[in-house]
């Protein structure tokens, strides 16, 4: 039997909804969170059982961790009974943790204690993904954020002060950049300040019906946001290992990266999606019980996924992996004509984007595809 060593846990309940998120979460006042957290927790329970025997008719098994993730909605709301949970939910699935095991959580300014902290770090967890966003009052309340600048400082100088491995995500593309005058570089130095090992960078995604939609920058002011984030983080001795991420060596996300190299990763809770790699199954959980859909990818889907996903790293792609005869001498010329355009780096025998490249990923992939037939 193959084994998994990754876990993906989704916890669903948020202290606020933001105007442009759309994962799955929901935001009951404190006292329904908390009587709803038990309901929860009988749900991962019952859905690693399921899990198992699904598991075990693909021929893997959840072996020890080497990788562990908490996401969401707001992990960090959790709290003590959270931890308390987990470390029942372990010991009783004889679920065993490798002591090199990379252990994240998220938290988002505002929703964490002292306590909480103290617990979750006490269980292992040596890694934390902080939802920042923006250091900014004025655009923070266009996100729809319930936190604020102080909240923002109180957090970056707690884990500052635990001398933790962190993560800040910040997002560019926000309305009203363009007329309130977005200083981007100040933003960042004002985070960096406080020595994060690792930056995620998104650029604001929503749909038509936005309600400041109209004020979104165009493409023009974002291209120049992104551009200047990459130079202003590699100089400062950052690594651009992946379209939106950045990290001081030896500090890139190694759970997210198992996701980048189509490695298997178990996932529990509303939405959640985990892959065996084995089989070549992609599940993902109901939202609203303890049931999940499942398909079984192609060769082709795998293959064109596998191209996407090593394309939107600094390991770029082999282009001899892919391709042989006529079809590899196709992607060659692609790859030249891209080099010509400033948007990639050629190693002897394939492609590594620039943070030019990345920025246009889905026109790229649009040109592989209409060039090359095996995609």
């Amino acid at each position: 039997m193959d084994i998994i060593s990754s876990l993906y846990i989704h916890f669903p309940y948020c202290r606020h909804l933001c105007n442009y998120c759309d994962f799955f979460k929901s935001a009951p006042s404190a006292i329904e969170r908390s009587a709803k957290i038990p309901e929860y927790h009988k749900m991962l329970d019952l859905s690693i059982d399921r899990l198992k025997n699904f598991f075990e008719k693909n021929e893997v098994t959840l072996g020890e961790l080497k990788t562990i993730y908490i996401g969401g909605g707001t992990p960090s709301l959790w709290g003590e009974e959270g931890v308390r949970f987990l470390k029942s939910f372990f010991e009783e699935n004889n679920i065993s943790i490798s002591d090199q095991c990379e252990m994240t959580l998220e938290v988002n300014p505002g929703t964490w204690t002292d306590e909480g902290l103290e617990a979750f770090s006490n269980l292992g967890f040596n890694r934390f993904s902080l939802g920042v966003q923006s250091t900014r009052n004025d655009f923070l309340e266009k996100l729809d954020r319930v936190h604020r600048h102080e909240e923002v400082v109180n957090t970056l100088e707690k884990f500052n002060s635990m001398d933790a491995n962190f993560s800040v995500d910040f997002m560019l593309g926000l309305p009203f950049s363009k007329e309130y005058k977005r200083n981007i570089k100040e933003e960042l130095d004002q985070i960096l300040s406080y020595n994060p090992s690792h930056i995620s960078l998104y650029i604001l995604t929503v749909k038509d019906n936005y309600v400041f939609h109209e004020a979104l920058p165009d493409e023009e002011w974002i291209e120049k946001e992104f551009l200047q984030v990459s130079t202003y983080l590699r100089e400062r001795g950052f690594l651009h290992y992946e379209v939106s991420n950045f990290s001081l060596p030896g500090k890139e996300s190694i759970h997210n990266s198992r996701y980048w190299s189509g490695e298997s990763i178990c996932a529990l809770g509303p939405s959640a999606t985990g892959y065996i790699q084995k089989t070549g199954v992609r599940y993902k959980w109901k939202p609203y019980a303890a049931e999940f859909d499942s398909e079984n990818l192609t060769e082709n889907e795998i293959r064109m996924e596998s191209f996407y996903l090593n394309l939107r790293t600094n390991k770029g792609i082999d282009l001899g992996e892919f391709f042989s005869g006529e079809e590899l001498k196709n992607s060659r010329s692609l790859a030249e004509s891209w080099k010509d355009r400033g948007l990639c780096e050629l190693t002897s025998g394939g492609v590594i984007l620039t943070p030019r490249g990345y920025l246009l990923m889905d026109s790229l992939m649009d040109e592989a595809f209409s060039h090359l037939k095996t995609l």
